[in-house]
């Protein structure tokens, strides 16, 4: 009994074996999830640097436009107005006193061929006002 013994204790036994493949496949399993567990972390950091460059973006972007609307948003004073109230009323006036005439002839634009062409603030001629109905 005793050549039997020393020939089992020599040999390794399937159960052994089985127990070594398994511990060599859960090390395989761990190593695998390992380079899984970095290749997640290296992709969550590419994110994060994205959301990062995204939101800079973002806050340069809004402070841009902010600054836009500071420098062309037109004044908010209601109390005062660009036209002073004598030019108001002045031309309230002659639209009062020319409305009568408007009105009878049928069309506000200026009926004579005649006319002066219209010339703007720097003197150029910008052309005439032409009755074209018929």
């Amino acid at each position: 009994m005793v050549a039997i013994t020393a020939t089992n204790s020599t040999t390794p036994s399937v159960q052994s074996s089985l127990g070594r493949a398994r511990v060599e496949q859960a090390r395989r399993e761990a190593d695998q999830a390992e380079a899984t567990a970095r290749d997640l972390r290296a992709q969550a950091d590419d994110a994060q640097r994205q959301s990062d460059r995204s939101q800079d973006n973002l806050r340069q972007v809004t402070a841009r436009v902010r600054q836009e609307e500071m420098t062309y948003q037109p004044r908010r004073d209601s109390a005062t107005s660009e036209v002073p109230l004598k030019v108001q009323q002045l031309i309230e006036r002659l639209y009062s006193a020319t409305t009568t005439a408007r009105t009878l002839s049928g069309n506000p634009l200026k009926t004579d061929v005649n006319a002066a062409p219209v010339v703007n603030v720097q003197g150029q001629s910008t052309g005439r006002i032409v009755n074209i109905s018929a």
